[in-house]
């Protein structure tokens, strides 16, 4: 993921707080097709919206160090 440019907002939270944050753009690539997409900087792991999983299945195993997949739904 290669970082091309930031600036502040204001993000609302889950809990209805608001806390100022980073937002950087990056490329990634994916599927196959390099993307530009907004990445917020939330503390010590950047966070990737759930836009990007339109259109696929998400599962996620909750321990450190274990495995997450992302499938294409056909």
């Amino acid at each position: 993921m290669a970082c091309l440019t930031s600036i502040n907002i204001n993000a609302n939270l889950a809990n209805n707080s608001n806390v100022e944050t980073d937002v950087y753009l990056a490329t990634i690539v994916w599927n196959g097709v390099e993307r530009n997409i907004a990445v917020l900087a939330m503390g010590r792991r950047p966070l990737i919206g759930t836009a990007l999983l339109e259109d696929y299945h998400l599962s996620i195993d909750f321990y450190e160090g274990d495995t997450v997949l992302v499938d294409e739904i056909l």
